[in-house]
């Protein structure tokens, strides 16, 4: 999957951060069409860095403290969804996943049901 915000208008230089809500916005406007499909939705995602600086600047990001010596660091929510920051990842992506206990879930119902739901890595085209 790609989600595209080239769309979404630049070179608001005297206001970055409102170039950063209006792609955050569509950022979790796409994550959501994702979840209204699914019977468990997805409840975190694991960004980059470039991402993490797009979705601090929307009113609805709650952070959290970041925690020292981790490669995976929770950083906050937004809604629902927790955010984790992974240094290593590629700038364009986004894995959106569950949490243990609904990944656990998701894969009983995978075996009972014959049915293979996975984590999504989505691109992010910016």
């Amino acid at each position: 999957m790609e989600i595209d915000l080239t769309d979404i208008p630049s070179g608001f230089a005297e206001n970055y951060m409102y170039e950063y809500q209006l792609k955050s916005s569509k950022l979790f406007k796409e994550i959501n069409s994702i979840n209204s499909k699914m019977n468990k939705k997805y409840n975190y995602i694991i960004i980059s860095m470039p991402i993490y600086n797009i979705i601090e600047c929307d009113i609805r990001f709650k952070p959290t403290s970041m925690s020292d010596g981790l490669d995976l660091r929770k950083v906050g929510t937004i809604g629902d969804i927790e955010c984790y920051l992974d240094i290593y990842l590629p700038p364009d992506q986004i894995i959106v996943s569950w949490d243990k206990q609904t990944a656990r879930d998701v894969k009983i119902d995978n075996i009972l049901n014959g049915i293979s739901v996975k984590e999504k890595r989505v691109k992010i085209i910016s």
